[in-house]
């Protein structure tokens, strides 16, 4: 009974995902103009279970002429009868210029900490070049590549002293995503992005973040999103799974202050 409630607390609740996925969020809010998106949930069983899980995202962008500046921030944290099994935060932010209607120029900076992945801090910056293949109203789709430099520390005292993997790491990564986007309506959109990191001095060592989200999105500011995330590391430490998957659900609010100044995306 208790792995049965569990469970359906667990399928019922926000997304736990490491991460805010800043394309989705872009191809959602596209009217010109400075907008918030704010995201959270909390669940909170007593009694025969005690369960508590709390998540939170609020992501800030601005949309004006060729410029489209995002910065997310997400936490989320939860415990199994006051015995903690997800913590972690995470921030991103990123600059985008499209100087040419098919070419953008991208800047972007990334922090994160999560404690189930013994990951005390990963923090990475980086800059590259983005192609907007089709844009149209009901379609987009674009491809990125640029470099990014990635520090890594983890939690030495859950890394064993036979361990390969090195407790602080220092690489130099080839960063690269393809997204699209389907508008069905005005309302309800589709959205997918999928990014692929390889080492430049070891292609073998590389990650995948998958993620894919329906929106949908009501006239009073509502949203609501439904998706799927797979993180994938091929050189993880030992004592960690290279695949995550999350199911997830979002809740959240949309606020925007439209421009008078026509953006172009």
């Amino acid at each position: 009974m208790r792995a049965a409630v569990l469970l359906g607390v667990l399928l019922s609740a926000s997304s736990v995902s490491a991460q805010v996925n800043a394309e989705r969020l872009r191809s959602t809010f596209t009217d010109p103009g400075v907008y918030l998106q704010l995201d959270g949930a909390v669940t909170w069983l007593r009694g025969n279970v005690d369960f508590l899980e709390a998540s939170s995202s609020l992501s800030l962008g601005y949309n004006h002429k060729i410029h489209t500046p995002l910065i997310t921030f997400s936490a989320s944290y939860a415990e199994l009868s006051e015995d903690p099994y997800l913590s972690m935060a995470f921030a991103h932010a990123r600059w985008t210029a499209n100087w040419h209607p098919r070419v953008a120029s991208e800047v972007f900076a990334q922090a994160q900490y999560n404690a189930f992945l013994f990951l005390r801090l990963r923090a990475l910056g980086g800059a590259g070049v983005r192609f907007n293949l089709i844009d149209t109203e009901a379609f987009e789709l674009h491809v990125a590549t640029g470099y990014m430099l990635e520090r890594e520390i983890f939690q030495e005292s859950q890394i064993p002293n036979d361990e390969p993997h090195p407790v602080f790491n220092t690489n130099h990564r080839w960063t690269n995503y393809l997204t699209f986007a389907i508008r069905i309506d005005e309302t309800l959109s589709l959205n997918n992005t999928i990014y692929v990191q390889p080492r430049f001095d070891e292609f073998s060592d590389y990650r995948v973040l998958e993620e894919a989200a329906l929106t949908l999105k009501h006239a009073s500011g509502l949203t609501l999103s439904l998706g799927i995330s797979l993180r994938y590391d091929s050189d993880p430490p030992t004592v960690l799974e290279s695949l995550d998957v999350t199911l997830f659900t979002k809740l959240g609010i949309h606020l925007s202050r439209t421009s008078s100044t026509a953006s172009a995306q």
